[in-house]
């Protein structure tokens, strides 16, 4: 798709003509898509620039696990390269308009480029989609740390509401004792499942999360939660336990550890690499 930046801010590209050919081009058809000035194997043209599939996952290596999945698929990747457009267009429109020689502007758009060309060149060295597809490389990462990936521990209770400390504490000791019932003591409320969280719910979760504590044990204290004090036991005890390998956000992560050091080497290379062709560059 051809684009021109225009003083007016206006884009010159249609969005669902962007989304069929990038749709066309993720899918790999044996013919290519191109649209008029755009060459084949590419997805865009903005002025001078031409984008193609590796902008998109040059820029994708630079995104966290949960936009991996958001900008995953043909329409997420739809959506990546019209944000791409986006940026080219203003980045024109700034030159265009003499902001370019604004030292701060310039510096900004050179730090832009050498960002885009980075991760497009690790993206070729150590392609995400090589390392996603290598699942016994994953799978030995998943085995080697067991402590990572897991589950939290949740918990909750059921109780019945109190407005003072006496009231609360006598209604604890009567069902400690066997004197009396939640029923009998009022209407019974029962708390989400959650993880614990001390900072979040100091007055709560140090009580709720005692290890000594099971399913059906009394609290061992009223407990503070909103404006009252609930009385009562242990509802439910989920314990913690490993996040499975097949989950989409776990194969995330684990593309993301596998990975980093495979980026980290490829990244000291290249830069061996650039020192070598140009060694008179400063440091």
């Amino acid at each position: 798709m051809r684009s021109r930046a225009r003083s007016s801010g206006r884009t010159a590209w249609r969005g669902a003509a962007l989304v069929s050919i990038v749709m066309e081009a993720m899918a790999g058809l044996a013919c290519s898509v191109t649209d008029e000035g755009v060459p084949a194997g590419k997805l865009a043209v903005v002025g001078d620039v031409v984008l193609g599939p590796e902008d998109l996952s040059g820029v994708q290596t630079q995104l966290g696990a949960y936009a991996q999945v958001r900008f995953g698929g043909a329409e997420g990747r739809a959506a990546l390269l019209e944000a791409l457009v986006a940026a080219e267009l203003m980045a024109q429109e700034a030159r265009d308009e003499g902001l370019a020689d604004d030292p701060r502007v310039a510096w900004a758009l050179y730090e832009e480029e050498a960002s885009l060309y980075l991760a497009a060149e690790l993206e070729r060295r150590v392609p995400r989609e090589t390392v996603a597809a290598d699942e016994a490389a994953l799978r030995a990462w998943y085995d080697e740390h067991p402590d990572a990936l897991w589950y939290e521990e949740q918990r909750n209770m059921e109780g019945v509401a109190f407005t003072s400390y006496a009231e609360a504490d006598a209604a604890l000791e009567q069902l400690r004792g066997g004197e009396t019932t939640l029923d009998l003591l009022g209407e019974r409320f029962a708390t989400p499942l959650q993880i614990r969280d001390d900072a979040e719910h100091p007055g709560f979760h140090p009580i709720l999360f005692d290890e000594a504590l099971d399913a059906g044990d009394w609290l061992s204290a009223p407990v503070v939660v909103a404006q009252t004090l609930l009385v009562g036991r242990v509802q439910q005890v989920i314990p913690a336990s490993r996040r499975p390998f097949h989950d989409p956000e776990v194969q995330e992560q684990l593309v993301e550890a596998v990975r980093a050091p495979m980026l980290e080497a490829a990244r000291e290379q290249l830069l061996r690499e650039l020192g070598q062709r140009y060694p008179e560059a400063p440091r």
